[in-house]
Protein backbone atom coordinates (compact mmCIF):
# COMPACT_ATOMS: atom_id res chain seq x y z
CA UNK A 1 0.00 0.00 0.00
CA UNK A 2 1.51 3.14 -1.22
CA UNK A 3 1.78 5.97 1.55
CA UNK A 4 -0.60 8.51 0.07
CA UNK A 5 -3.84 6.06 0.41
CA UNK A 6 -2.01 4.75 4.15
CA UNK A 7 -2.32 8.26 4.98
CA UNK A 8 -5.79 8.54 4.17
CA UNK A 9 -6.84 5.07 5.66
CA UNK A 10 -5.61 5.61 9.04
CA UNK A 11 -7.16 9.20 9.29
CA UNK A 12 -10.37 7.86 8.48
CA UNK A 13 -10.32 5.17 10.48
CA UNK A 14 -9.50 6.86 13.52
CA UNK A 15 -11.94 9.98 12.49
CA UNK A 16 -9.09 12.79 12.58
CA UNK A 17 -10.35 13.94 8.88
CA UNK A 18 -11.99 17.08 10.83
CA UNK A 19 -8.65 18.24 11.09
CA UNK A 20 -7.57 18.97 7.77
CA UNK A 21 -7.20 22.34 6.25
CA UNK A 22 -10.76 23.14 4.48
CA UNK A 23 -10.21 23.16 0.47
CA UNK A 24 -6.63 21.15 0.73
CA UNK A 25 -6.47 18.87 -2.27
CA UNK A 26 -4.36 15.20 -1.79
CA UNK A 27 -4.42 15.29 -5.33
CA UNK A 28 -2.02 18.16 -5.58
CA UNK A 29 0.48 16.31 -3.16
CA UNK A 30 0.26 18.43 -0.20
CA UNK A 31 -1.34 15.41 2.36
CA UNK A 32 -2.58 16.35 5.43
CA UNK A 33 -0.11 15.27 8.94
CA UNK A 34 -0.20 12.07 10.38
CA UNK A 35 -3.00 11.90 13.57
CA UNK A 36 -1.95 13.75 16.29
CA UNK A 37 -0.25 11.91 19.25
CA UNK A 38 -1.46 14.44 21.63
CA UNK A 39 0.06 13.25 24.93
CA UNK A 40 3.46 13.90 23.24
CA UNK A 41 5.76 16.56 24.36
CA UNK A 42 6.42 18.72 21.09
CA UNK A 43 2.31 18.43 21.45
CA UNK A 44 2.60 20.60 24.84
CA UNK A 45 2.03 17.77 27.12
CA UNK A 46 4.01 17.45 30.49
CA UNK A 47 4.43 15.36 33.35
CA UNK A 48 3.29 16.73 36.60
CA UNK A 49 3.92 13.31 38.70
CA UNK A 50 6.14 10.71 38.39
CA UNK A 51 7.27 7.45 40.35
CA UNK A 52 9.89 8.36 43.23
CA UNK A 53 12.95 6.69 41.63
CA UNK A 54 12.95 8.60 38.42
CA UNK A 55 14.57 11.00 37.48
CA UNK A 56 13.74 13.66 35.01
CA UNK A 57 17.42 14.89 33.92
CA UNK A 58 18.43 10.96 33.53
CA UNK A 59 18.20 10.83 30.12
CA UNK A 60 19.20 7.05 30.34
CA UNK A 61 15.13 6.54 32.06
CA UNK A 62 13.75 9.78 31.86
CA UNK A 63 9.74 9.79 32.23
CA UNK A 64 10.09 12.01 29.65
CA UNK A 65 10.86 8.51 27.20
CA UNK A 66 7.44 7.56 27.35
CA UNK A 67 6.19 10.98 25.46
CA UNK A 68 9.54 11.61 23.72
CA UNK A 69 8.54 9.86 20.82
CA UNK A 70 11.45 8.24 20.45
CA UNK A 71 11.58 4.07 20.41
CA UNK A 72 14.67 4.27 21.41
CA UNK A 73 14.37 5.49 25.10
CA UNK A 74 12.98 4.04 27.74
CA UNK A 75 11.49 4.91 31.08
CA UNK A 76 12.17 2.55 34.11
CA UNK A 77 10.42 2.55 37.41
CA UNK A 78 11.02 -0.05 40.30
CA UNK A 79 9.07 -3.02 39.91
CA UNK A 80 6.97 -5.10 42.82
CA UNK A 81 4.94 -2.13 43.67
CA UNK A 82 2.46 0.69 41.54
CA UNK A 83 4.49 3.03 39.50
CA UNK A 84 2.09 5.82 38.38
CA UNK A 85 2.92 8.77 36.42
CA UNK A 86 0.30 11.83 35.64
CA UNK A 87 0.26 13.68 32.16
CA UNK A 88 -1.16 17.27 32.03
CA UNK A 89 -2.55 18.07 28.29
CA UNK A 90 -2.87 21.34 27.30
CA UNK A 91 -6.01 21.55 26.67
CA UNK A 92 -9.43 19.78 27.94
CA UNK A 93 -9.38 16.61 25.26
CA UNK A 94 -11.43 14.08 24.07
CA UNK A 95 -9.59 10.55 23.64
CA UNK A 96 -10.78 7.57 21.22
CA UNK A 97 -7.33 5.53 21.19
CA UNK A 98 -4.62 5.13 23.44
CA UNK A 99 -1.10 3.04 22.57
CA UNK A 100 1.64 1.62 24.21
CA UNK A 101 5.19 0.78 22.94
CA UNK A 102 7.50 -1.83 24.85
CA UNK A 103 9.64 -3.13 22.22
CA UNK A 104 13.70 -2.76 21.99
CA UNK A 105 14.82 -2.81 25.36
CA UNK A 106 17.39 -4.48 26.75
CA UNK A 107 15.60 -6.88 28.80
CA UNK A 108 12.26 -7.56 27.11
CA UNK A 109 10.76 -8.93 30.53
CA UNK A 110 10.66 -5.44 31.85
CA UNK A 111 8.05 -4.33 29.71
CA UNK A 112 4.92 -3.70 31.24
CA UNK A 113 2.07 -6.16 31.84
CA UNK A 114 -0.55 -5.42 33.86
CA UNK A 115 -1.44 -1.06 33.94
CA UNK A 116 -4.66 1.60 34.22
CA UNK A 117 -5.34 4.58 32.71
CA UNK A 118 -7.55 6.87 34.23
CA UNK A 119 -8.53 10.76 33.09
CA UNK A 120 -9.34 14.23 35.25
CA UNK A 121 -11.12 17.22 34.24
CA UNK A 122 -10.36 18.79 37.48
CA UNK A 123 -7.17 18.20 38.78
CA UNK A 124 -3.73 16.68 38.48
CA UNK A 125 -4.25 15.00 42.34
CA UNK A 126 -8.02 13.89 42.56
CA UNK A 127 -11.64 12.94 40.83
CA UNK A 128 -9.90 10.22 38.02
CA UNK A 129 -11.99 7.68 36.08
CA UNK A 130 -11.33 4.62 34.72
CA UNK A 131 -10.28 4.82 31.48
CA UNK A 132 -8.53 1.55 30.85
CA UNK A 133 -7.15 -1.82 32.58
CA UNK A 134 -5.05 -4.08 30.11
CA UNK A 135 -2.80 -6.27 29.90
CA UNK A 136 -0.28 -5.89 26.89
CA UNK A 137 2.66 -8.26 25.52
CA UNK A 138 5.97 -8.92 26.00
CA UNK A 139 8.47 -6.86 24.00
CA UNK A 140 5.56 -4.90 21.60
CA UNK A 141 5.36 -1.86 20.08
CA UNK A 142 1.66 -0.41 18.93
CA UNK A 143 -0.20 -2.23 21.49
CA UNK A 144 -3.89 -0.15 20.44
CA UNK A 145 -6.80 0.38 22.54
CA UNK A 146 -9.76 2.01 21.21
CA UNK A 147 -12.27 3.89 23.98
CA UNK A 148 -15.71 3.57 23.13
CA UNK A 149 -16.75 5.92 25.71
CA UNK A 150 -14.12 8.53 24.57
CA UNK A 151 -13.59 9.82 27.80
CA UNK A 152 -12.48 13.67 28.51
CA UNK A 153 -9.92 15.57 30.58
CA UNK A 154 -6.86 17.24 30.91
CA UNK A 155 -5.08 14.79 33.47
CA UNK A 156 -3.91 11.33 32.61
CA UNK A 157 -2.91 9.12 34.84
CA UNK A 158 -0.70 6.06 33.90
CA UNK A 159 -0.28 3.33 36.64
CA UNK A 160 2.29 0.35 35.97
CA UNK A 161 0.81 -2.81 37.97
CA UNK A 162 3.07 -5.71 37.05
CA UNK A 163 5.84 -6.46 34.28
CA UNK A 164 7.11 -9.78 32.63
CA UNK A 165 9.74 -11.06 35.38
CA UNK A 166 12.45 -8.18 35.54
CA UNK A 167 13.17 -6.04 38.72
CA UNK A 168 11.83 -3.45 37.41
CA UNK A 169 9.15 -1.94 34.81
CA UNK A 170 10.07 -0.29 31.12
CA UNK A 171 8.11 1.30 28.44
CA UNK A 172 9.19 3.53 25.82
CA UNK A 173 6.09 4.97 24.50
CA UNK A 174 2.54 6.29 25.91
CA UNK A 175 0.67 7.49 22.97
CA UNK A 176 -2.84 9.42 22.75
CA UNK A 177 -5.32 10.29 19.85
CA UNK A 178 -8.61 12.28 19.62
CA UNK A 179 -9.29 16.07 19.18
CA UNK A 180 -8.94 18.55 21.76
CA UNK A 181 -12.18 20.21 23.01
CA UNK A 182 -10.71 23.73 23.84
CA UNK A 183 -7.59 25.91 21.78
CA UNK A 184 -6.80 28.22 25.40
CA UNK A 185 -2.91 27.03 25.76
CA UNK A 186 -0.51 29.16 23.43
CA UNK A 187 3.17 30.78 24.47
CA UNK A 188 2.01 34.05 25.84
CA UNK A 189 5.04 36.36 27.21
CA UNK A 190 7.69 33.99 28.40
CA UNK A 191 9.97 36.74 29.16
CA UNK A 192 11.44 36.68 32.51
CA UNK A 193 14.46 35.10 34.66
CA UNK A 194 14.03 31.41 35.77
CA UNK A 195 15.98 29.51 38.23
CA UNK A 196 17.15 26.74 36.07
CA UNK A 197 17.16 22.74 37.96
CA UNK A 198 20.38 20.19 37.60
CA UNK A 199 23.22 22.62 36.73
CA UNK A 200 21.70 24.71 34.05
CA UNK A 201 21.59 27.89 36.22
CA UNK A 202 19.80 30.96 35.99
CA UNK A 203 18.10 31.48 32.32
CA UNK A 204 16.75 34.52 31.28
CA UNK A 205 14.48 35.23 27.88
CA UNK A 206 12.95 37.85 26.45
CA UNK A 207 10.30 37.32 23.80
CA UNK A 208 9.89 40.09 21.14
CA UNK A 209 6.67 38.87 19.24
CA UNK A 210 7.12 35.33 17.41
CA UNK A 211 11.27 35.42 18.72
CA UNK A 212 12.77 34.93 21.47
CA UNK A 213 16.03 34.92 22.75
CA UNK A 214 17.98 34.62 25.89
CA UNK A 215 21.27 33.23 27.70
CA UNK A 216 21.89 30.61 30.60
CA UNK A 217 24.61 30.34 33.00
CA UNK A 218 25.76 26.51 32.30
CA UNK A 219 28.72 27.16 29.66
CA UNK A 220 27.76 30.49 29.13
CA UNK A 221 24.64 29.08 26.71
CA UNK A 222 22.81 31.29 24.23
CA UNK A 223 18.59 29.97 23.41
CA UNK A 224 17.48 31.40 20.10
CA UNK A 225 13.72 30.25 19.45
CA UNK A 226 10.43 30.85 17.82
CA UNK A 227 6.87 30.24 18.74
CA UNK A 228 5.03 27.70 17.18
CA UNK A 229 2.03 26.60 18.45
CA UNK A 230 2.14 25.62 22.62
CA UNK A 231 5.65 25.83 21.75
CA UNK A 232 9.39 26.91 21.22
CA UNK A 233 11.60 25.38 19.02
CA UNK A 234 15.23 26.18 18.38
CA UNK A 235 18.93 26.36 19.02
CA UNK A 236 20.54 26.58 22.45
CA UNK A 237 24.62 27.45 22.12
CA UNK A 238 27.33 26.42 24.69
CA UNK A 239 30.66 27.48 24.84
CA UNK A 240 34.01 27.08 25.93
CA UNK A 241 35.78 29.43 28.34
CA UNK A 242 37.45 31.32 25.53
CA UNK A 243 34.46 32.14 23.98
CA UNK A 244 34.34 29.33 21.16
CA UNK A 245 30.90 27.22 20.92
CA UNK A 246 31.24 23.92 22.54
CA UNK A 247 27.65 22.47 21.85
CA UNK A 248 24.76 23.19 19.05
CA UNK A 249 21.54 22.06 19.90
CA UNK A 250 17.88 21.52 18.30
CA UNK A 251 15.84 21.99 21.31
CA UNK A 252 11.86 22.20 21.88
CA UNK A 253 10.56 24.43 24.88
CA UNK A 254 7.54 23.75 26.71
CA UNK A 255 6.14 26.24 29.11
CA UNK A 256 3.85 25.04 32.77
CA UNK A 257 0.14 27.40 32.94
CA UNK A 258 1.10 30.63 33.74
CA UNK A 259 4.50 30.31 32.57
CA UNK A 260 5.20 29.68 35.69
CA UNK A 261 7.89 26.75 34.82
CA UNK A 262 9.77 25.83 31.61
CA UNK A 263 10.76 22.29 30.72
CA UNK A 264 13.18 21.68 27.23
CA UNK A 265 14.50 18.42 25.53
CA UNK A 266 17.22 18.77 23.14
CA UNK A 267 19.89 17.13 20.68
CA UNK A 268 23.21 17.79 19.53
CA UNK A 269 23.23 19.36 16.03
CA UNK A 270 26.08 16.79 15.52
CA UNK A 271 24.00 13.43 16.18
CA UNK A 272 21.96 11.74 13.82
CA UNK A 273 18.93 13.16 12.81
CA UNK A 274 16.84 10.28 13.34
CA UNK A 275 18.31 9.84 16.78
CA UNK A 276 16.57 10.86 20.15
CA UNK A 277 16.73 13.86 22.62
CA UNK A 278 19.74 13.60 24.54
CA UNK A 279 19.47 16.27 27.35
CA UNK A 280 16.49 17.65 29.62
CA UNK A 281 16.10 20.72 30.97
CA UNK A 282 13.58 22.35 33.19
CA UNK A 283 13.68 25.67 35.62
CA UNK A 284 11.12 27.85 37.23
CA UNK A 285 10.13 31.33 37.17
CA UNK A 286 11.47 33.43 39.45
CA UNK A 287 10.45 37.27 37.89
CA UNK A 288 8.98 38.85 35.02
CA UNK A 289 12.77 40.93 35.27
CA UNK A 290 14.57 39.86 32.13
CA UNK A 291 17.70 40.90 33.62
CA UNK A 292 20.82 41.27 31.90
CA UNK A 293 22.34 38.76 28.68
CA UNK A 294 25.54 40.82 28.62
CA UNK A 295 26.26 38.51 25.22
CA UNK A 296 23.42 39.89 23.23
CA UNK A 297 24.06 43.79 22.47
CA UNK A 298 20.84 45.90 22.56
CA UNK A 299 19.19 42.94 25.14
CA UNK A 300 16.73 45.78 26.22
CA UNK A 301 15.86 47.47 22.54
CA UNK A 302 16.09 44.27 19.44
CA UNK A 303 17.83 41.11 21.25
CA UNK A 304 16.31 39.05 18.53
CA UNK A 305 17.90 41.40 15.72
CA UNK A 306 21.29 41.68 17.75
CA UNK A 307 21.45 37.85 18.12
CA UNK A 308 20.94 36.97 14.21
CA UNK A 309 23.28 39.65 13.17
CA UNK A 310 25.82 38.20 15.42
CA UNK A 311 24.97 34.71 14.15
CA UNK A 312 25.80 35.97 10.69
CA UNK A 313 28.67 37.59 11.49
CA UNK A 314 30.04 34.67 12.84
CA UNK A 315 29.27 31.48 11.54
CA UNK A 316 27.28 32.92 7.99
CA UNK A 317 24.09 31.24 8.87
CA UNK A 318 21.12 31.22 11.26
CA UNK A 319 17.48 29.20 11.58
CA UNK A 320 14.82 32.03 11.36
CA UNK A 321 12.62 30.39 13.59
CA UNK A 322 9.82 32.52 14.67
CA UNK A 323 8.74 33.22 10.77
CA UNK A 324 5.63 30.72 10.43
CA UNK A 325 3.23 30.23 7.47
CA UNK A 326 -0.22 29.32 7.03
CA UNK A 327 -0.69 25.30 6.67
CA UNK A 328 0.65 24.44 3.32
CA UNK A 329 0.84 27.88 2.06
CA UNK A 330 3.57 30.38 1.91
CA UNK A 331 1.36 33.04 3.32
CA UNK A 332 3.23 33.93 6.16
CA UNK A 333 1.20 34.40 9.73
CA UNK A 334 0.77 38.39 10.42
CA UNK A 335 2.85 37.80 13.95
CA UNK A 336 6.08 36.81 12.23
CA UNK A 337 6.23 40.29 10.64
CA UNK A 338 7.63 41.76 13.36
CA UNK A 339 10.67 39.54 13.57
CA UNK A 340 11.24 40.15 9.60
CA UNK A 341 10.82 43.64 10.30
CA UNK A 342 13.96 43.18 12.75
CA UNK A 343 15.73 41.25 9.93
CA UNK A 344 14.56 44.12 7.67
CA UNK A 345 16.66 46.73 10.17
CA UNK A 346 19.62 44.72 10.25
CA UNK A 347 19.97 44.49 6.94
CA UNK A 348 19.76 48.12 5.79
CA UNK A 349 22.31 48.67 8.84
CA UNK A 350 24.96 46.18 6.91
CA UNK A 351 24.51 47.42 3.14
CA UNK A 352 27.68 45.35 2.69
CA UNK A 353 25.60 42.08 3.20
CA UNK A 354 23.95 40.00 0.53
CA UNK A 355 22.09 37.14 1.78
CA UNK A 356 20.14 33.98 0.40
CA UNK A 357 16.52 33.23 2.26
CA UNK A 358 16.28 29.06 2.37
CA UNK A 359 13.21 27.10 3.22
CA UNK A 360 13.02 23.97 4.02
CA UNK A 361 9.68 21.80 5.21
CA UNK A 362 9.34 18.44 6.82
CA UNK A 363 8.41 15.13 4.48
CA UNK A 364 4.87 15.29 4.60
CA UNK A 365 3.71 15.20 0.93
CA UNK A 366 5.43 14.63 -2.44
CA UNK A 367 8.59 15.76 -2.90
CA UNK A 368 8.04 18.24 -5.70
CA UNK A 369 5.32 19.62 -3.60
CA UNK A 370 7.68 20.48 -0.79
CA UNK A 371 10.16 21.62 -3.31
CA UNK A 372 7.59 24.22 -4.82
CA UNK A 373 6.69 25.23 -1.21
CA UNK A 374 9.47 25.35 0.61
CA UNK A 375 10.45 27.81 -2.41
CA UNK A 376 7.24 30.05 -2.35
CA UNK A 377 8.22 30.58 1.50
CA UNK A 378 11.68 31.63 0.77
CA UNK A 379 10.05 33.96 -1.70
CA UNK A 380 7.44 35.10 0.56
CA UNK A 381 10.21 36.35 2.78
CA UNK A 382 12.63 37.89 0.33
CA UNK A 383 9.45 39.91 -0.88
CA UNK A 384 8.52 40.98 2.74
CA UNK A 385 11.92 41.90 3.10
CA UNK A 386 12.40 43.99 -0.41
CA UNK A 387 8.79 45.97 0.16
CA UNK A 388 10.44 47.28 3.49
CA UNK A 389 13.31 48.57 1.34
CA UNK A 390 15.51 46.00 1.52
CA UNK A 391 17.69 46.30 -2.44
CA UNK A 392 16.36 42.85 -3.82
CA UNK A 393 19.21 42.44 -5.70
CA UNK A 394 21.37 41.62 -2.39
CA UNK A 395 18.34 38.53 -1.47
CA UNK A 396 18.74 35.37 -3.10
CA UNK A 397 15.92 32.82 -2.15
CA UNK A 398 16.26 28.84 -2.50
CA UNK A 399 13.76 25.85 -1.69
CA UNK A 400 15.34 22.73 -0.48
CA UNK A 401 12.16 20.94 0.18
CA UNK A 402 13.06 18.07 2.89
CA UNK A 403 16.27 17.37 1.55
CA UNK A 404 18.30 18.41 4.05
CA UNK A 405 16.05 17.38 7.65
CA UNK A 406 17.86 18.22 10.68
CA UNK A 407 15.87 15.85 12.45
CA UNK A 408 13.57 12.58 12.31
CA UNK A 409 10.77 13.18 9.79
CA UNK A 410 9.21 10.22 11.55
CA UNK A 411 8.15 12.59 14.78
CA UNK A 412 5.74 15.26 14.97
CA UNK A 413 8.82 17.50 17.09
CA UNK A 414 11.70 16.48 14.59
CA UNK A 415 9.27 17.76 11.85
CA UNK A 416 8.46 21.09 13.51
CA UNK A 417 12.48 21.35 13.76
CA UNK A 418 12.62 20.79 9.64
CA UNK A 419 10.15 23.01 9.15
CA UNK A 420 12.06 26.15 8.83
CA UNK A 421 13.40 29.08 6.79
CA UNK A 422 17.10 29.43 6.99
CA UNK A 423 19.23 33.18 6.32
CA UNK A 424 22.96 32.84 4.89
CA UNK A 425 25.37 35.66 4.24
CA UNK A 426 26.90 35.09 0.85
Amino acid sequence: MNRSILCVLVLAMFGFMTSMVAGQSVADGSLPPPPEDLFAFSAGARFVQKPADADYADMAYTPYALIDETPSSETRAEGGKPATYVLELPEKTELSLIAFDSAGMGIPEKSVRRLTVEISDTAPDRDFRPVLEVELAMDRNDQRFELVKKPVGRWVRLTFLSNHGAENYGMTGFRGYGRRLTETAGIENVSGTYEGASGWGRVRLKQEGTRVVGCFEYRSGLIAAGVEGRLLKGEMIEHEDDGSVSRRSLALFAFAPGNKSLFALSRSTESNPDYGYDAFWSATKQSNDIGDCPAIKGWRTAAARSQLEETLQSSGRARLDGINFEFNSATIQPASFGLLDQVADMLHSRKDWRIRLEGHTDSIGSASFNKDLSMRRAVAVRSYLAAKGVDSQRLGANGFGSGNPVASNETQGGRAQNRRVEIVRE
